[in-house]
């Protein structure tokens, strides 16, 4: 199950806890409001194209976090359960992360993905969002 449908599943429990999920990617405006448009319309998608918020949060960045073994080896399966990549919107090199911030801004649950097969903890992410609010 990829990433966004576990998400959907797990909206109401976000909301119960009084937040909402928030998509940062860092390709084009124009990028961001078509995926969220077509893609993820129940989501607030924002774009960061400098990357400075990926560095200010400490994400990795890189060719091997990208083509490495663990994310080829993630392509596989995905492609084995007939999900495929069409485009890349952004920087392809940059990795992501799961990170829970609580109002005023401080942050009480981060995971920056490893490579690019990192799948995040939702459960951890939920628990932190609970002891949070």
């Amino acid at each position: 199950m990829d990433t966004i449908t576990q998400l959907r599943e797990r909206l109401d429990d976000v909301r119960e806890a009084g937040a909402e999920v928030a998509l940062v990617g860092n390709g084009s405006v124009q990028a961001a409001a078509s995926f969220q448009r077509d893609r993820v319309p129940e989501f607030s998608v924002f774009t960061d194209p400098s990357l400075k918020t990926y560095q200010e949060l400490g994400m990795r960045r890189g060719v091997r976090a990208t083509l490495g073994l663990s994310s080829m080896i993630a392509a596989g399966r995905a492609l084995l359960r007939g999900r495929r990549q069409t485009s890349v919107q952004g920087d392809p090199w940059q990795q992501g992360g799961t990170y829970v911030v609580a109002r005023g801004g401080l942050i009480v649950y981060a995971k920056p993905n490893r490579d690019a097969g990192h799948r995040p903890d939702l459960e951890a992410a939920l628990a932190a969002l609970r002891a949070a609010s």
